[in-house]
């Protein structure tokens, strides 16, 4: 499954979350929730997704079909592209800079 996150100030959890339990099942809607919580709660004590204060940025999800999301987000201003992903109990950011093209 794969989302565009546009406004997150409207964005309602809930519902995302049960689309992906009616989809891929309890487990993977409880798995999911999980990685988030992960996610925040890493973002919550590093610099983790504070490219998300500068104007534009976009971001994008994709959620496997057992739960696990990855986090697409970038900057326009600095043309950087971040991916986060979960392996097991760990958070990991993979940072892109791009091109001057």
């Amino acid at each position: 499954m794969y989302y565009s996150l546009g406004d997150l100030n409207n964005f309602n959890k809930l519902d995302f979350v049960m689309q992906i339990k009616r989809k891929s099942g309890k487990k993977a809607a409880n798995h999911f929730c999980d990685c988030m919580t992960l996610i925040l709660n890493k973002a919550e004590h590093s610099d983790y997704f504070d490219e998300m204060n500068d104007e534009p940025t976009w971001s994008r999800i994709a959620v496997e079909h057992d739960g696990t999301p990855t986090l697409f987000c970038g900057s326009f201003s600095t043309k950087t592209f971040y991916i986060y992903t979960v392996k097991g109990n760990q958070v990991n950011r993979e940072i892109k800079q791009l091109g001057n093209n």
